[in-house]
């Protein structure tokens, strides 16, 4: 009883706080600033936050379900993390309304780039992201060690499933592929529908990134995977099918809660070729993330065409028909 009697106190001391910092005074403090905020729509909730404390992680730092009430992204790692803002101390976080959220950044000497990302959740099962940059300075001629293209990269270190493999077709068939160790082969997955002619020529470097020249024999026939966490799954839908690639590790987001595995990474990226980059353009990058339960390989393919339908995304068959 006298617990509940202090715990009560302490509860109008709170509110009591609360109602006089109402007043004029309070008014002219200043608001300090939001460094996460929850979205949710339908079935699905999501927190973004800005990385503030860690400058690390800005993106996802956690998603669920209704239908499965676990976080399928690392709280330490965070998914959908954007290489725009990762390390960047000036990353900032904007709140939208109660299902949006935006990070953003202003150029800087050491990275000028102003980029800003939003996070929509929509119902029933349905995250969408909204990626801008737009580089300052001609990124691709400041790095010639990174390649003859504008790399936008997207981290996605997901939370211990129990199958780590991404699925996706190839040839008309389902693949279903993580490599064996990280940096081994396979680790980068170029898309079927280009030429080689078309494809990134990596630079020869002593510092590699872990999945250049580590192409995986089989590509992918639409700019779509998916992976299964239980008896859900999550589907990720990419607009500009021309620059994706897919590159993974099977340990890439760290100890898994499955004893004797890792967590994976399911990353992606879109490459910017010389030819269609400039500097001060704005370019926009799409993904909708689908989290649902899963039913099928065949319903996985219905909410694909109706994300890309729905969202305007490009698709396979426009660009064939160029």
């Amino acid at each position: 009883m006298k617990s509940r009697k202090l715990s009560a106190r302490l509860y109008l001391l709170i509110l009591a706080g609360i109602i006089s910092g109402s007043g004029p005074a309070s008014a002219q403090q200043p608001c300090p600033p939001m460094h996460c905020q929850l979205i949710r729509a339908g079935e699905i909730e999501a927190i973004v936050g800005d990385g503030a404390g860690h400058r690390i992680r800005p993106g996802l730092w956690a998603m669920s379900s209704i239908k499965h009430q676990f976080s399928i992204f690392k709280n330490m790692s965070s998914g959908m993390l954007s290489g725009e803002f990762r390390g960047k101390a000036n990353t900032v976080l904007e709140y939208v309304d109660d299902s949006t959220s935006v990070l953003k950044r202003e150029p800087t000497d050491d990275y000028p780039v102003k980029a800003r990302m939003v996070f929509r959740a929509r119902s029933p099962y349905y995250l969408d992201t909204e990626l801008t940059v737009c580089d300052a300075v001609d990124l691709v001629a400041a790095r010639p060690q990174e390649g003859n293209e504008r790399q936008v990269a997207i981290n996605c270190y997901v939370n211990s499933p129990e199958d780590i493999r991404i699925n996706f077709l190839s040839g008309g068939r389902w693949e279903r592929f993580i490599p064996a160790v990280h940096a081994g082969p396979g680790s980068s997955i170029a898309p079927a529908y280009l030429k080689d002619s078309e494809l990134e020529v990596w630079p020869q470097s002593d510092d590699p990134r872990f999945h250049w020249y580590k192409r995986y024999e089989k590509r992918f026939d639409e700019p779509f995977y998916y992976g299964r966490f239980g008896d859900m799954v999550l589907i990720l839908v990419f607009d500009k099918p021309k620059w994706i690639r897919f590159y993974l590790s099977p340990s890439g987001g760290g100890e898994s809660l499955i004893a004797g595995q890792d967590s994976p990474a399911w990353d992606y990226e879109w490459l910017i070729p010389r030819k269609d980059y400039q500097p001060n353009r704005d370019y926009l990058f799409r993904t909708c993330m689908i989290y649902k339960q899963f039913e099928s390989d065949e319903d996985v393919i219905r909410e694909v065409k109706k994300a890309q339908h729905d969202l305007g995304y490009e698709t396979v068959e426009s660009l064939k028909q160029r």
